[in-house]
């Protein structure tokens, strides 16, 4: 009787002593399994982070064209065949990209050397693959988003100047701290860069402005204003549009539902 005690005893230890292990196994595992995770997610979320950034921080004096990695310079991957329309009918096929930090399309000469186009007065519109863009005074190039009967839609992706003195609230600035790439980032026309100067440290963030395109080429901003100056005789349709769906002209969904009501009418 002794002896079948002894035994129970031992195996009680035994059993209390390999479930305590096989806890700590469990606990080890996931534990580690719980770790690799979290380190996949913090190398996944930085990747992302890194692929969908849209500002920049940048101390006076920078050469952003050179601080700033090819993909968040360019629209696209690489410079590709497109080509320069011409108004007098001439076309020039060459290898361009649009620089986000310059605001407009550059090319790549014979040497190698990357610049801006000069001859914006008689070029008609630039084709990038299936990507159209026009050359606005004072903006640099707007690439065209939709096409309908009666006018186009237009973007413009840049970069702009975020000062932290500037900032009025949440997500927003102050007209007087954003510098368009175009007027402030380059200097003349043959893809001379021109660092920041005069503060210390900025904040460089992108940003996309909207356009109308009439029948006329006229190229307007992309406001209810000028929306009804294309369409006179829908002035009532449109209010009543914007009005029963709140429409945000500074959102490309909702310029193009707008344009194809527009479009209906």
């Amino acid at each position: 009787m002794n002896i079948i005690l002894l035994i129970y005893k031992y195996l009680i230890v035994f059993l209390d002593t390999l479930i305590g292990l096989i806890v700590l196994i469990v606990t080890v595992f996931v534990m580690k399994t719980y770790f690799i995770f979290l380190v996949y997610f913090l190398i996944c979320a930085e990747v992302f982070a890194q692929k969908t950034k849209d500002f920049y921080k940048v101390k006076s004096g920078t050469d952003i064209s050179k601080m700033l990695p090819f993909e968040e310079r360019y629209q696209f991957g690489k410079f590709q065949e497109g080509k320069v329309y011409f108004r007098n009918g001439k076309i020039v096929t060459a290898n361009l990209n649009y620089s986000i930090v310059h605001g407009e399309v550059q090319f790549v000469n014979l040497k190698k050397d990357t610049l801006l186009l000069t001859d914006h007065d008689f070029i008609d519109r630039i084709s990038i693959d299936d990507h159209i863009f026009y050359y606005l005074k004072g903006h640099g190039h707007i690439q065209q988003k939709a096409d309908f009967s009666e006018v186009k839609l237009a973007e413009k992706q840049f970069l702009v100047v975020m000062g932290r003195e500037k900032y009025a609230a949440y997500d927003q600035y102050s007209a007087t701290s954003a510098i368009s790439s175009y007027s402030g980032y380059t200097s003349g026309t043959a893809g001379v860069f021109s660092p920041l100067q005069g503060i210390d440290k900025v904040i460089l963030r992108k940003r996309f402005s909207y356009f109308w395109i009439d029948k006329n080429q006229r190229i307007l901003n992309a406001n209810k204003a000028n929306l009804l100056k294309i369409f006179p005789k829908y002035k009532r349709e449109l209010n009543e549009f914007v009005k029963d769906n709140n429409t945000d002209f500074n959102k490309e969904d909702d310029l193009i539902k707008i344009l194809e009501y527009s479009d209906s009418l």
